[in-house]
């Protein structure tokens, strides 16, 4: 599975820019739109690690049940 945080933190970026003022995207540079495109994408990353971490600790958690159970058969 590919997953492309990349494209989601550029669209992100790209929305923000559509609300924003024409003053406000004159006052702001490339630098700082694409500084924020990178904090966009670290903060994606995380999330995605830490869910991927919680789902495999469950995973673990129903696996050690299943062995427990399977102990118990009739």
């Amino acid at each position: 599975m590919i997953i492309q945080f990349d494209k989601h933190a550029k669209e992100v970026v790209k929305e923000f820019k559509s609300i924003l003022s024409h003053k406000a995207l004159n006052e702001i540079t490339d630098e700082q739109f694409s500084e924020l495109e990178t904090l966009v994408l670290a903060s994606v990353e995380v999330v995605h690690s830490n869910m991927a971490h919680k789902a495999a600790k469950s995973l673990e958690a129903l696996a050690h049940e299943l062995r427990k159970e399977a102990g118990h058969v009739e």
